[in-house]
């Protein structure tokens, strides 16, 4: 239980502040995509990809703000609830010896997948603007495995220190 768990302020490493740098850029960014791309797009755009990478469904410009205000409410939504770390769930028993590792490490997850998230978003962005344009438009086969493989590869590498760390 969480209320059992030591309340610690853990200080930002000068490397989680970098994490965080990289991310905000991803997001201004993403907000400098969707201005551009208000500008040059037409009314309707690729709003949807299957499995596949292709297009499955077109849709009104407007779309085009989802992706940097979901980004920004995600990015902030992480940052605060990473100031609460004995209110997580951990894969290992929490005790005052290992507590302030455990919360650095998920410090350092969620720091590492809210930049993973900005960035993919900005990927996906930029490829809507992209393919608004082209003649057969696809984010390639190989997007979804990929996105993947980045998610879960960050969660399974901060599990496996988690556990390392007990």
């Amino acid at each position: 239980m969480s209320r059992h768990r030591p309340v610690l302020v853990i200080p930002q490493s000068s490397s989680a502040q970098i994490i965080n740098w990289i991310a905000i850029a991803g997001i201004v960014g993403l907000f400098g995509i969707a201005i551009h791309a208000w500008l040059a797009l037409p009314e309707t755009i690729p709003i949807h990809f299957g499995f596949d990478g292709k297009v499955n469904g077109w849709g009104s410009k407007k779309i085009i703000w989802l992706l940097p205000i979901l980004s920004l409410v995600t990015y902030s939504f992480l940052t605060f609830i990473s100031r609460y770390p004995h209110t997580f769930n951990y894969a290992v028993t929490i005790t005052e010896v290992n507590a302030v590792r455990q919360y650095q490490i998920a410090g350092s997850m969620l720091n590492w997948l809210k930049t993973e998230m900005v960035w993919l978003s900005a990927y996906i962005e930029w490829q809507i603007y992209h393919l608004a344009t082209t003649a057969n438009p696809s984010l390639g086969i190989w997007f979804l495995p990929g996105l993947i493989i980045i998610i879960f590869g960050t969660i399974g590498y901060w599990l496996r220190q988690s556990f390392l760390a007990r």
